[in-house]
């Protein structure tokens, strides 16, 4: 454990020494987020909702654990630097593990900033409690498996970080966020319902104004718990392969 610690402080200070040398594409990002979560705030009803800053957090954190992940793991394929990842004396698996940790950790403390301060800015009301905290800390726990699936799939083909922005957007359509579930097509509801936020903000909701039940709180932990363990059983196997048979590293 003390060297999964030194190993996960030495990558956080990597990753934002990384982030200091290209600030600049950071904050363009952060930017053109910005633009885009106002337009749909304001247009909401975020106003008379004082946790949809919430589920806007969880959205950038998640974006960015994907947009990040798929673009370093594509880039160290490209650049023929992930097969030097597997020659370390700390295993692969754990090393793309603390990586990923790292951009989710960085993720949820910019984003909530970020966020914090966008809606505080357009004068949009925010709340939190103890129970939505904890929901939320549930929440990003699933974020976490889906993004180690989205790395684990970007290990054996290059190209879908192409779609990385692709499925952000669609988490953000189908997480009740912009437009009400009940409004879309059915089966782009039922695909709300089964990825991790839609089900998790929608407590997080109910949780300002009234207790959150045992039974939704065991459903939503037990969604996220899910997604973690997929991530991590697809990524160990996905590994595995790969020390066997090689990996792929074209695009």
């Amino acid at each position: 454990m003390r060297r999964y610690g030194i190993l996960l402080a030495a990558e956080i200070r990597r990753y934002l020494l990384e982030l200091r040398m290209y600030w600049s594409n950071y904050v363009s990002d952060l930017i053109l987020t910005s633009i885009l979560i106002a337009m749909f705030a304001l247009s909401t009803d975020a106003r008379s909702n004082s946790t949809a800053w919430l589920g806007y957090f969880l959205w950038t954190a998640s974006s960015t654990m994907i947009t990040e992940s798929s673009v370093s793991i594509s880039t160290d394929k490209q650049d023929s630097t992930f097969t030097q990842l597997m020659l370390k004396p700390t295993s692969l698996f754990t090393q793309i593990m603390v990586k990923t940790l790292t951009w989710s950790l960085v993720a949820i403390v910019i984003d909530a900033l970020f966020i914090a301060g966008l809606f505080a800015l357009l004068r949009i009301p925010m709340a939190v409690n103890w129970p939505i905290i904890g929901l939320c800390l549930i929440i990003l726990v699933g974020l976490f498996g889906f993004t180690l699936i989205f790395v684990a799939l970007i290990v054996v083909y290059t190209r879908t970080q192409s779609y990385s922005s692709l499925f952000t957007y669609i988490l953000m359509l189908v997480s009740g966020m912009v437009v009400p579930l009940s409004l879309l097509p059915r089966p782009v509801m039922w695909l709300g319902r089964i990825l991790p936020l839609q089900y998790g903000y929608e407590l997080i909701q109910r949780a300002w104004t009234r207790p959150v039940a045992v039974s939704q709180l065991l459903i939503v932990s037990g969604q996220s718990l899910i997604y973690l363990l997929i991530g991590y059983l697809l990524f160990s196997l996905i590994l595995r392969r790969g020390r066997k048979n090689g990996i792929n590293m074209r695009y």
